[in-house]
């Protein structure tokens, strides 16, 4: 188990100084804006690294060496690709973030109208149309607030890297040969990562955060002999996804009430807040991803408790998330009252 993890490592952290100088070398840097915290120029193409990392692993493992036996479905592959090519496009050339959002709904409805969709809720059996409805939502809403959350150094790909250990280990528990390769996307996210610390040299783009988020929201479709899991795998993944979901959910409400494009960029996402209250930059790092730690800790522990424990450890936890948004919504809001007499987070439409 341990040597395609430690290969993804490896292959992750080799190729990452690989693509800092090919983006150096065709200009393919992310815009800095009144919006982004970074200065200077900055190659996107990280996710590159990630994933030609995980999927050379993956692939020769499986394929060539025939050392694990991890079967990934075609629907949910498909999707990958449409995902992840599309996102490094957008990386490469600016894609509209209308087209990008036609892109992302294809890759959902195609989970979505196969057999790989969710089935129910609880104890309650999802009508087939239902059940692809909520897993066309789904999908869509985890690939944005993944993408949304992408907004600081080792943020998005810290808070990924615990969710995919988390999920790791559950299917570890459940025997589920796919536990496998969600490890590997946390050895190809380890490379990642040291290139990616404060101050980064190089971020993941849309085609690493948006695919990130594709492969953590389809993670519960894969079939599971634990009925155990089947049961609360709502609670769970929507704790696992809890800080960029309620980030990506208090966005669109904020744009809404304010009658701005759903699309339209500002500074008033949860590191913006943090930042504004007085966090240091790896202060507000810090408090991210040991929040994360904390969900994803008491998703492994509810494994282990009873259905009805497990589940009230669950929306404890989630509710907890709310309770710190909320917290830090309204000391932003004293803040910017305070500094400047109104409340402003520069909104910025989307060209």
């Amino acid at each position: 188990m341990l040597l395609p993890i430690i290969e993804s490592i490896l292959i992750s952290f080799g190729f990452c100084p690989l693509i800092i100088q090919l983006c150096k070398k065709f200009n393919l840097y992310d815009e800095v804006d009144p919006r982004k915290i970074h200065k200077g120029n900055i190659p996107r193409l990280g996710g590159i690294a990630v994933f030609a990392s995980l999927l050379i692993v993956w692939l020769c493992s499986r394929f060539v060496f025939k050392t694990v036996k991890i079967d990934f479905y075609g629907s949910l592959f498909i999707g990958f690709g449409i995902i992840l090519f599309f996102g490094v496009v957008d990386d490469i050339f600016n894609m509209r973030a209308k087209i990008k959002f036609l892109v992302q709904i294809l890759a959902a409805l195609v989970v979505a109208l196969s057999p790989n969709h969710f089935k129910s809720l609880f104890l309650w059996k999802f009508p087939p149309v239902l059940g692809e409805f909520v897993t066309f939502i789904w999908i869509l809403s985890i690939v944005n607030a993944f993408n949304l959350i992408d907004g600081m150094d080792w943020v998005c790909g810290g808070i990924s890297f615990f969710t995919c250990l988390a999920l790791g280990f559950i299917f570890k528990f459940q025997n589920n040969n796919i536990y496998l390769f969600y490890f590997i996307v946390c050895g190809a996210l380890a490379g990642f990562l040291f290139w990616n610390k404060p101050n980064a040299k190089i971020f993941l783009g849309d085609g690493g955060s948006q695919t990130l988020g594709y492969l953590i929201a389809v993670a519960p479709l894969f079939n599971s002999v634990d009925t155990k899991f089947e049961f609360v795998q709502f609670p769970v993944m929507l704790l696992l996804c809890s800080i960029p979901l309620t980030d990506v959910i208090a966005a669109i409400w904020r744009r809404t009430r304010e009658h701005r494009k759903i699309f339209a960029p500002d500074r008033a996402h949860i590191h913006h807040k943090l930042l504004n209250i007085g966090f240091s930059k790896l202060a507000a790092i810090f408090f991210l991803l040991m929040l994360q730690f904390a969900v994803c800790l008491a998703v492994v522990v509810s494994y282990f408790m009873t259905i009805k424990n497990g589940v009230t450890l669950l929306c404890f936890c989630l509710v907890f998330v709310w309770g710190i948004f909320i917290t830090f919504h309204y000391l932003n809001r004293a803040v910017n009252i305070s500094h400047k007499g109104l409340l402003e987070d520069h909104p910025m439409e989307e060209h």
